[in-house]
């Protein structure tokens, strides 16, 4: 066994936000760490490019502020604005990269050909290229003691097989490859989908297609970026969120349903057309349990002015340029279009993980339960079996993943967290009391875990991600070492911190809901930030300023 975690060799692979903020983890607690990336440059998605990997489009603007959608001791710049514009966050991506030299730590445009169990020496060896299609003298096969799959989400396209797609003779495409609106120019371009993505795409595309459907089956709620002048996750703190804790542990129906009515009130508040067309069919929408909002501030104004125009879902292709959609109510007859030259399917991704790279029979999603692919909310997509949505439950010792975790909250903060608790978990430092249960537990609890997702599925579409927010904070707090449920809890040194320090217990907890909070506490595990405090404190104070500017 390895006496100290620079004995200990750890393949990160991805080099985009979730594999960056890893091998920033990693490195922080003495692991010989190393990323692997297959393109030219860090940051993933966030740098756009014309190629037919994922990114962002030059208009994309972020979802979540920059308050609350950094990483956990790197704010960005002051001059950032608040909501900012995709370049700012692949600015901020390279700067992050630079800050905690890691580029020297990661192999860019190397090509990862397969991983491969050695079950009998406890490791992994990962066949590199210098491409996909490189000759098999151009292979490197290097040995690993440990391995984190960082790829996300975004990676494989979901597309729905749809009757008589071979008949089409228009251009089919995933939003993957949607890059620039301007080609689509007196396009009549159909757009599968009402997620963010598909707002954005049809917003985009304003100004260039002739004509715009956006082909929906189910409904949504449409959240702006702000709310009352501020963003509207500025309204969420620490307080708040112990609030909806307790309510969602002792009376789960009252916390769905006040959550519900909050994010109505303001979609009614921003959109208040929405009730005015029914013809829309955003109403009524999946629970917000087990999918998320969608955030735009345009796609109502498009339908509004007729830019945009909302049709049933896509049902099957008829013609060269023609497609029946669902009926729009029960007994109506399909609706059809004649006119469609462009299928947008904006339909998300397989959520593979980087799965695929590993050998089968280590493949965490290998026996996805048959249950979960029989139900219309599971869209086909797998469902793997891992402790936290993090650990393989064959490998916990070894093997865990960066994006099988999801709720509401800001992706960064959440992969920051979840390395965290992984380099606990591994590290062998005198100073580490992180550990995992014994496998029978782990088992329960993935079996209770996927049980009620199940149930979510039964109802809607829901995300195999998703998993249950506070619990796992919880955990994730006690096995990264944060201290932030004890001090800001209800025990000895909770109300021990809140007597010597009430000030900055108040700002903490009723302040914006930073990122920073899980570095401002030391532990037995961790050394705090030493800028903790200093960020809240200014971060907290400069949009105290700008809502005191606004309201004179």
């Amino acid at each position: 066994m390895a006496g100290s975690n620079k004995d200990i060799k750890v393949a990160v692979i991805g080099a985009g936000a979730l594999g960056l903020v890893t091998l920033k983890n990693l490195l922080e607690e003495g692991f010989d760490a190393t990323g692997f990336e297959r393109k030219s440059y860090v940051g993933g998605l966030w740098k756009y490019t014309l190629d037919e990997t994922t990114s962002v489009l030059p208009s994309t603007v972020a979802n979540i502020s920059k308050q609350r959608g950094c990483y956990t001791d790197f704010p960005y710049p002051d001059d950032t604005p608040s909501l900012c514009a995709s370049s700012y966050i692949d600015d901020y991506l390279q700067s992050y990269a630079d800050h905690f030299q890691l580029r020297p730590r990661i192999r860019l445009n190397t090509a990862i050909r397969a991983i491969k169990r050695d079950d009998a020496n406890n490791k992994w060896h990962i066949e590199v290229a210098p491409t996909a299609s490189a000759s098999d003298a151009d292979t490197e096969t290097i040995t690993f003691d440990k391995l984190i799959l960082a790829t996300g989400t975004n990676d494989k396209p979901s597309v729905p097989k749809i009757e008589g797609m071979d008949t089409f003779k228009g251009q089919v495409l995933h939003s993957q490859t949607f890059k620039k609106p301007e080609d689509f120019k007196d396009k009549s371009v159909l757009v599968v989908g009402i997620g963010s993505t598909a707002g954005d795409s049809a917003v985009a595309l304003m100004g260039h297609a002739r004509k715009i459907y956006l082909a929906h089956r189910h409904g949504a709620y449409i959240l702006p970026r702000l709310h009352n002048g501020r963003s509207i996750d500025h309204g969420l703190t620490y307080n708040l969120m112990t609030v909806q804790k307790l309510m969602q542990r002792f009376a789960p129906n009252v916390a769905t349903n006040m959550f519900t009515k909050f994010a109505q009130k303001i979609q009614d508040t921003a959109f208040p057309s929405i009730h005015e067309h029914p013809e829309w069919r955003l109403s009524p929408a999946p629970s917000l349990r087990q999918t998320f909002p969608t955030v735009s501030d345009e796609l109502i104004p498009g339908l509004e002015s007729g830019d945009i125009v909302s049709v049933p879902g896509l049902k099957r292709v008829t013609g060269p340029n023609s497609v029946q959609l669902d009926a729009p109510k029960e007994g109506d007859e399909p609706m059809k279009l004649d006119d469609i030259d462009v299928i947008l399917f904006c339909t998300g991704y397989v959520n593979d993980l980087g799965m695929s790279l590993l050998e089968p029979r280590v493949h965490p999603a290998r026996n996805t339960n048959p249950a979960w692919l029989a139900l219309p909310g599971s869209r086909g997509k797998p469902l793997a079996r891992l402790y936290r949505n993090v650990f393989s439950l064959d490998y916990p010792d070894s093997l865990a993943f960066m994006g099988a975790a999801a709720f509401a909250t800001p992706a960064f903060q959440l992969y920051d967290i979840a390395s965290m608790a992984v380099a606990q978990v591994w590290g062998v430092e005198a100073h580490n009391t992180s550990t995992l249960p014994p496998k029978a537990e782990m088992e329960r609890h993935v079996d209770e875990q996927h049980a009620w997702i199940l149930e979510y599925a039964r109802t809607g579409p829901v995300y195999p991600q998703l998993t249950k927010q506070f619990e796992w904070l919880a955990w994730a707090d006690e096995a990264a070492g944060t201290n932030v449920g004890a001090n800001l809890g209800w025990g000895a040194q909770g109300w021990t911190f809140y007597l010597r320090n009430r000030r900055l217990y108040k700002l903490l907890t009723s302040g914006v809901y930073t990122p920073h909070l899980y570095r401002i506490f030391p532990s037995e595990k961790r050394k705090a930030w030493p800028g903790a405090r200093e960020a809240i404190e200014r971060m907290n104070q400069q949009l105290e300023d700008e809502l005191k500017t606004k309201k004179v």
